[in-house]
C-alpha cells in the first residue's frame, strides 16, 4: 500500500515556491489541490474525445457515455450507494439541495428541521419555501455547549412539533468547525423522524464529510445526501446528490423542476412529456462531460487513499495544532476542547480586538501567506446565521467589537511540519501584536 506522504507528489500545485518557499495549503474545508491523474482524465476528454454525450452513438459519444457512467459507478461505491441510478449529478452541494427543496412534493403544514450552524446552502433553500409559503415553518435544533449536535434538543423538537416535520437536513460534518454527527446518532435521528412522520426524509449536507471520512449511506438510511467534488481533489462545477432510488422514480414524491433536453424520452405539443427514470430526469441539458469525467478519477484516487486514512491523518494534525494554538494565551478555539471532534478543522479567533491592527495593515491571515506562503481562510465561512446568533458571547470581552474567525483546514496532502511552521509563524505574529496600543489596552 502506498505510504499517505508519497501520494503528496501526485498534486503538481505543491511542486512549486514562491519567495524559495513551498506552498502550505491549509484552506482545504473551502477547496482541495488536485492530483495529476484528475487533470490528467479532465485533458483526456478534452485532448481524445470532446464530445457530446447522452444523444449522438458514433465512436467519440460512446466514450463521453462510457466515462460518465464509470464516475456514476466509482462515486456509488465510494459512498455505498446500492445502485448507481441513486447517483444525480448536479453543479455543486448548493444545487443538489435546492434540487430537492423546489422538487419535492410539499404540504402546506410541513415543518423542516436544520441545525443551528448550517452554510447558507443548507439554510437558504428552506427559508425559501417558509418565504413562499409552500411549508409552514422552519426550526433550528440548538447545539450543545461545546457545538455539537444535540440529540436530545432534537427530540424535543420533533415532539413539539407533533408529527409535522417532513423534512430534517443536518450538516454531517460543520464547516464551522468540524464537528461531526457520528453515524450511530445519524441512525437514530432516521429511526426518531420516520416514527412521528413515516413521510418525512432525512437529507445530509455531506460537503464536508464524503472527502474526509467514510460515508456509507446505506449503512446509515437516510433519503438524501449532497457533496461538492471540488472539496474531493476534483474539478469544480461538478457536485452529487444522491437519492434512494425509489423515491426517486416516485412521482408522487418527487417531480424535476428543471426539465428540458436530456430529461425527456418523448413529447407532443400537447401534453405531458414523458420524463427518463431517475437520474437522467434530473439532469437537465448539456452536462459538464469533462468535470464529470475528473469527478470519477477523484472518487478512485479517495478510494485508493482510503477515506479511512485521511480521517486519521487529519486528527494527528489537528491534535497537533490544537496543542500549539492553546499555548496561546491571546486565541481561542472554536468547537470541542477535544481535536478528535474538529476532525480536520481548527477555527479560531483572537481573545482581544485585534486581529486588524490598522485600515493600512494587513490581518493575520494575509501576513501568513506573505511571510510563509501559509493559506487558511478567514470570514464566517457561509454560516453567518450562527454566528450572528452568538454575538452576545463575544460582547463580553469584546466590548462591542465582532472577532473574526481564522479557519485552518487540512487535508492528505498537509505535513506535521507545515503544523509546526503554522505554529511558529504566529508565534511570532502575535508577539508582534502585543506591543500594539489596541492589543495591550484591550
Amino acid at each position: 500500500m502506498t505510504e499517505l506522504k508519497d501520494y503528496r507528489n501526485l498534486f503538481p500545485s505543491l511542486n512549486q515556491e514562491r519567495g524559495g518557499r513551498p506552498p502550505i495549503y491549509f484552506d482545504n474545508a473551502c477547496m482541495t489541490l488536485k492530483p495529476q491523474p484528475v487533470i490528467d482524465a479532465i485533458l483526456d476528454y478534452y485532448n481524445r474525445y470532446p464530445a457530446c454525450g447522452e444523444r449522438s452513438t458514433h465512436w467519440f459519444a460512446a466514450q463521453v457515455d462510457r466515462g460518465v457512467e464509470e464516475s456514476r459507478q466509482a462515486i456509488g461505491k465510494l459512498i455505498g450507494a446500492s445502485s448507481v441510478k441513486e447517483i444525480v449529478f448536479t453543479k455543486n452541494t448548493t444545487e443538489a439541495i435546492n434540487l430537492v427543496a423546489q422538487s419535492l412534493r410539499w404540504n402546506p403544514e410541513d415543518v423542516v428541521l436544520t441545525t443551528d450552524k448550517e452554510h447558507n446552502s443548507n439554510l437558504c433553500p428552506w427559508q425559501e419555501l417558509v418565504e413562499r409559503g409552500i411549508v409552514s415553518k422552519h426550526r433550528a435544533i440548538p447545539a450543545d455547549e461545546q457545538n455539537r449536535f444535540h440529540l436530545e434538543a432534537f427530540r424535543k423538537v420533533l415532539e413539539e412539533e407533533g408529527g409535522k416535520v417532513r423534512m430534517v437536513s443536518l450538516c454531517h460534518s460543520s464547516n464551522l468547525d468540524g464537528t461531526s454527527i457520528p453515524d450511530e446518532v445519524i441512525r437514530e435521528v432516521v429511526r426518531l423522524t420516520r416514527a412521528q412522520n413515516p413521510g418525512a426524509f432525512v437529507f445530509l449536507d455531506a460537503a464536508q464529510s464524503v472527502p474526509h471520512k467514510v460515508v456509507n449511506v446505506s449503512e446509515l438510511g437516510v433519503d438524501f445526501i449532497a457533496f461538492s467534488v471540488h472539496k474531493m481533489c476534483g474539478p469544480t462545477g461538478v457536485g452529487v446528490l444522491y437519492g434512494r432510488k425509489e423515491l426517486l422514480n416516485d412521482e408522487s414524491v418527487i417531480q424535476p423542476f428543471i426539465v428540458g433536453g436530456g430529461t425527456v424520452e418523448d413529447t407532443h405539443l400537447f401534453g405531458h412529456p414523458r420524463y427518463f427514470k431517475a437520474p437522467y430526469k434530473f439532469e437537465a441539458g448539456l452536462q459538464n462531460y469533462a468535470g464529470i469525467i475528473g469527478a470519477g478519477a477523484a472518487a478512485r484516487f479517495l478510494a485508493d487513499v482510503g477515506p479511512e486514512r485521511i480521517a486519521e491523518h487529519e486528527r494527528v494534525l489537528n491534535r497537533a495544532l490544537t496543542e500549539r494554538l492553546q499555548g496561546f494565551p491571546e486565541i481561542k478555539i472554536l468547537g470541542p476542547r477535544d481535536p478528535d471532534e474538529r476532525s480536520g478543522i481548527c477555527t479560531f479567533y483572537l481573545l482581544k480586538p485585534a486581529t486588524r491592527f490598522s485600515d493600512s495593515e494587513p490581518d493575520i491571515d494575509e501576513k501568513l501567506d506573505a511571510r510563509a506562503n501559509i493559506m487558511i481562510r478567514k470570514g464566517t465561512f457561509c454560516v453567518h446565521s450562527w454566528y450572528h446568533a452568538h454575538e452576545e458571547q463575544f460582547d463580553a470581552f469584546w466590548e462591542g467589537f465582532r472577532p473574526t474567525l481564522f479557519r485552518a483546514s487540512f487535508y492528505l496532502y498537509n505535513t506535521l511540519e507545515e503544523v509546526e511552521l503554522f505554529a511558529s509563524t504566529m508565534s511570532r505574529i502575535l508577539e508582534e501584536i502585543a506591543d500594539l496600543p489596541t492589543f495591550a489596552g484591550g
